[in-house]
């Protein structure tokens, strides 16, 4: 799959070796691709750590454990001088922990992002007569408007990198320009470390 004459997109096979495949099977292993990941509960987990199943907190105060008065009331204590941070304390910490999600979930999130983002600059390069077909505004508000929140999405949290829009670049530009891609949003104004 191409997007224009600069830009080819390949697949890894099982062998994970690069691949050129016809956009139609591109966008099918996309598909195939992001459903896999959806519906996998291990990088997409829909058990809340908080929900009904969670574990019990109940009984969990090393003070309390041999209370004889039923009481989970932790017993007041004095200050205590701490040589490492709290964030070192409670272990390896990356986005999504907290809801149960994996480790690689950014990750999976921003291949997932790159991959969908290639199939906008296919549609746009590949498929419209000559760039840039947004100026006339009858040709594709939807597709547009797509692409703008998409871009937008994708920059503001950090799952589109500058050289991922290198091949819709031009089109990014004016679409900043003309507002329809906020600027703050271009600039990639939130950032979301692993």
């Amino acid at each position: 799959m191409s997007a224009g004459r600069h830009y080819v997109y390949t697949w890894l096979n099982t062998e994970r070796q690069p691949i050129r495949v016809p956009a139609s099977q591109y966008i099918m292993l996309v598909q195939r691709w992001i459903v896999g990941k959806i519906h996998d509960p291990v990088a997409f987990p829909t058990d809340s750590p908080f929900g009904p199943n969670a574990p019990s907190f109940e009984a969990t105060y090393p003070s309390t454990a041999g209370s004889s008065t039923g009481s989970n009331k932790p017993i007041a204590a004095g200050p205590t001088t701490l040589n490492r941070t709290l964030s070192d304390l409670s272990g390896r910490d990356w986005f999504g922990k907290a809801a149960g999600f994996p480790e690689s979930f950014l990750s999976d999130v921003r291949t997932a992002w790159r991959q969908m983002f290639r199939i906008y600059a296919h549609l746009y390069h590949s498929h419209f007569i000559d760039p840039f077909w947004h100026i006339n505004k009858s040709c594709c508000p939807d597709l547009n408007s797509s692409f703008c929140f998409f871009v937008s999405v994708g920059k503001l949290y950090g799952l589109l990198t500058d050289r991922d829009l290198e091949p819709m670049q031009e089109l990014v530009n004016i679409f900043v320009a003309n507002g329809s891609i906020p600027s703050d949003c271009a600039n990639g104004a939130l950032t979301i470390s692993q």
